[in-house]
């Protein structure tokens, strides 16, 4: 049985009563740079219940927000020196990971720098809101088997010599009881090596990307095309922006991811042989 699943990450900006920027707590489900929470909405296996999952995990959030903060999404935000430095602060002990996020380009994140340099001195930073799409696909294969219950039987034996016992020991044995212990073994194999996600991410960047990204001289290090990151479950593709244009055809790009994951399914995506003669 093959099982394919999406699922939904917006990363937003919180703001206090006087609309200022401000770090989310530590509580919160945040990116690895912690002045970016994250919406996290779980995963499903069908349109409606990702979309469903996001709108609940987004309310979640909404509700325990303080009176009169509230949350943005920004293709390009200029952070403050002030803040910046609050949230670096707050990264201090993590481990960097950038080298867990891949381009299927060659492009490298290392390259790229969102700090806003005025007069030789750092001003601040640019940041920008990203949504985040995750692919699994995994084909299951359950097998039932039958172990034989056993009992134990115990055999004494002794040796003897006029009427003394030289000594003495026992025999341990099991026979068979029946088939009754059932166990459900299982076995499961990603549908997605490196092939298929890289023409996933390509056939996300020629659908979507051009038509939502930001114009190319306000793209942050993070909003260019060909990003994805590795994960257990499967991988996720991180170059679309969170942003109104984004919202309003979220639908379409969860459909989209779903339509790609049955083509991977199906064995209609590239193989290891088609990627070979690129």
């Amino acid at each position: 049985m093959i099982k394919s699943k999406v699922g939904l990450e917006a990363e937003f900006l919180l703001h206090n009563a006087k609309g200022d920027v401000i770090v989310p707590p530590s509580n919160w489900d945040r990116d690895g740079f912690p002045l970016l929470g994250e919406i996290r909405g779980k995963e499903a296996d069908n349109v409606p219940d990702v979309m469903a999952n996001f709108e609940r995990r987004r309310f979640e959030i909404l509700n325990i927000l303080h009176k009169g903060h509230s949350i943005s999404f920004a293709e390009i935000f200029r952070v403050p020196l002030k803040i910046y430095r609050e949230a670096n602060r707050a990264m201090a002990g993590q481990k960097k990971e950038l080298n867990k996020i891949q381009n299927i380009y060659g492009t490298n994140i290392e390259d790229f720098s969102d700090q806003i340099i005025e007069k030789g001195k750092i001003q601040g930073i640019n940041v920008s809101c990203g949504l985040h799409v995750h692919f699994s696909c995994e084909e299951k294969v359950e097998v039932e088997v039958k172990t034989p219950k056993l009992e134990e039987v115990i055999l004494p034996f002794s040796m003897k010599s006029d009427n003394a016992t030289l000594f003495s020991a026992a025999a341990y044995l099991y026979r068979k009881e029946g088939y009754d212990t059932r166990e459900t073994l299982v076995a499961r194999a990603s549908k997605l090596n490196y092939p298929t996600i890289r023409w996933i991410v390509e056939e996300m960047d020629k659908a979507f990307f051009d038509r939502f990204a930001p114009k190319k001289d306000a793209r942050t290090k993070y909003r260019q095309p060909g990003f994805y990151e590795l994960k257990p479950y499967g991988f996720e593709y991180r170059s679309l922006p969170a942003s109104d244009k984004t919202f309003a055809s979220m639908n379409e790009v969860v459909a989209k991811a779903f339509a790609l994951l049955k083509e991977a399914s199906t064995g209609a995506a590239p193989s290891k042989d088609d990627d070979d003669e690129d």
